[in-house]
């Protein structure tokens, strides 16, 4: 009985140690998904396959504008919006992101079901797992939506934030099985709120964000051959609140992290968490000042996208971090 009862504990080390080793590929797998979809957006390609789940009515896209019917442009439009003219790099990288997507789900069920080796010592790892599942399936959907909607800006936004949301799941989800030592009471409280204060500020100027590049959206779309270089007039207040709002969240960076670097200056694993954000930050602005200064470069987009939302990602961690270090301390 005593054999048995090892091996049944071997076993479920094993387990847990291939859910330790598979996180890391799900939540790169996420980054990269949203690199992907950035892509989309940047290149106009959001519509290359008008309808949804397939793409022209195929489960392979077409390679030629032969391969369609001669009316496809209006057999698959919606009310008061008409399918462009067929263009197969767009049609393909939709088609891609689209796979991408899959590849996500199905990690997604695969993390679940390896979560089940914590049901024992800690459901919380399985309830997350299965959260994180959720929020695939639902922003799959919501994805659905988009298309579906002829990218209607507020499913856009919708597709934004539950995207943010799943980073968080799987960054509570890292910490809830990664074990993290203090060696001594730290006063963190008071910077716990300064980053939940910047995290929604991140939250807010991510959706600000969203915002200018649909009207970045419609201005493409009314005037086609307007110069990129021209972009910016055409910008109303949005743009300019999202770009003066860096300012204040740069700031508020500066100052927070400085203060917690200090107080953990013994604590190797927060200052490089710390330098991380920072880092990542500047990556942000940088792309950022890239985007308004020189004409929009369709490449610098889906980076500044994806640096925003893995500072949000970074901040939560550093949340999760401290809570830790909160609980030594009691």
């Amino acid at each position: 009985m005593l054999g048995k009862e090892v091996v049944k504990v071997e076993d479920i080390m094993m387990d847990k140690n291939r859910f330790k080793k598979f996180l890391p590929i799900v939540i790169i797998t996420v980054f990269t998904l949203i690199f992907i979809g950035g892509m989309v957006r940047s290149t106009g390609a959001g519509m290359g396959c008008p309808d949804w789940p397939t793409c022209f009515g195929k489960v392979i896209p077409p390679t030629s504008v032969d391969q369609l019917p001669d009316d496809y442009r209006t057999r698959f439009s919606k009310p008061g919006r008409i399918v462009a003219v067929f263009n197969p790099v767009h049609t393909w990288t939709e088609y891609f992101n689209r796979m991408a997507g899959v590849w996500t789900g199905i990690a997604s069920i695969i993390l679940f079901v390896l979560s089940f080796a914590y049901k024992k010592d800690n459901k919380k790892v399985v309830w997350l797992a299965g959260l994180s599942l959720f929020l695939v399936v639902l922003n799959g959907g919501v994805g659905a939506m988009v298309v579906r909607s002829h990218l209607h800006p507020n499913v856009i936004t919708v597709h934004m934030l539950l995207t943010i949301f799943l980073t968080f799941a799987l960054a509570q989800l890292k910490y809830e099985t990664k074990p993290i030592s203090f060696e001594r009471n730290y006063n963190v409280d008071k910077y716990k709120d300064y980053l939940w204060v910047l995290v929604t500020f991140l939250v807010i100027q991510v959706v600000l964000g969203t915002q200018v590049r649909e009207q970045i959206d419609v201005i493409t779309n009314t005037e086609p051959n307007l110069a990129r270089t021209n972009w910016l007039e055409r910008l109303d207040m949005i743009f300019y609140i999202h770009r003066s709002f860096s300012i204040l969240i740069l700031l508020g960076f500066s100052y927070t992290l400085r203060r917690i670097m200090q107080e953990f200056q013994d604590h190797a694993f927060v200052q490089r968490k710390c330098i991380s954000i920072m880092l990542t930050l500047i990556g942000v602005v940088a792309a950022g000042v890239i985007l308004a200064y020189l004409a929009f470069p369709a490449v610098a987009q889906p980076i500044h996208l994806l640096f925003a939302i893995l500072l949000t990602y970074f901040i939560y961690e550093l949340i999760v971090i401290l809570k830790k270090a909160k609980q030594v301390s009691v």
